[in-house]
């Protein structure tokens, strides 16, 4: 019962605190929560790189990738990075990731951001998506920041139109809790995750994602470079 306590006033405390920035590279390669990429980039003249493992679960079985290795680098309207994931008993993912930020955000309007992943790289499918994303002010007074968008994805044979939504919570270079959600993704259908980040230090942070299909992942992401 006390462990039950605990992790519900760490919980509520996480909500309740105030939001500035969740940038942070996803599994998928570019800025994001866990399944779903944000409007959000890399710091201006910063590299960022996140090592992890991840166990997503395709036909019923357990799918061990590891290394998962991105790098992205910011600029001032966007991102480019690179991304190796290396699913034991299949062939290596690699590919480039690139996001453009077409608008920023303003208090009355979003940030508007077209993105690609996977480009040129040795898979078959290429994703294209639109992300929108916007701070929220909740009833206690503080900030979280919501996401919504579109995902093209275009494996050879066949290509797939889906939404995809996203929420965080947390406070800057300390604590984010992260909510997720892709409509119907091509492979999987339905794709929900959940993420939680630390900053051990300003550049230093862990992270542990949970998703259905009893996807896991933990990881490390590092930040460097800029002033």
């Amino acid at each position: 019962m006390k462990t039950k306590a605990l992790l519900t006033e760490l919980t509520v405390l996480v909500l309740l605190t105030a939001t500035a920035s969740f940038t942070a590279p996803s599994s998928l390669g570019p800025t994001g929560i866990l399944n779903v990429p944000t409007a959000e980039t890399v710091t201006p003249g910063n590299f960022e790189m996140l090592l992890a493992y991840d166990r997503p679960k395709a036909a019923d079985v357990g799918i061990d990738v590891w290394p998962v290795a991105t790098a992205g680098y910011g600029f001032a309207n966007g991102e480019i990075g690179v991304s190796y994931f290396n699913a034991q008993g299949y062939t290596a993912v690699k590919g480039a990731n690139a996001k453009y930020v077409f608008a920023h955000e303003t208090q009355k309007s979003p940030s508007i951001a077209a993105g690609v992943i996977y480009l040129s790289g040795n898979t078959a499918e290429t994703d294209v998506y639109l992300a929108a994303g916007h701070s929220l002010t909740l009833g206690t007074g503080d900030k979280a920041r919501a996401t919504a968008g579109l995902l093209y994805q275009k494996p050879t044979h066949d290509s797939n139109l889906t939404g995809m939504l996203g929420i965080e919570f947390g406070a800057p270079e300390e604590t984010t809790l992260g909510f997720d959600y892709i409509f119907n993704d091509i492979a999987a259908g339905s794709m929900f995750g959940v993420t939680a980040r630390h900053h051990v230090t300003p550049d230093l942070a862990w992270q542990v994602g949970l998703g259905n299909h009893d996807r896991f992942l933990v990881g490390l992401t590092m930040k460097f470079g800029g002033k």
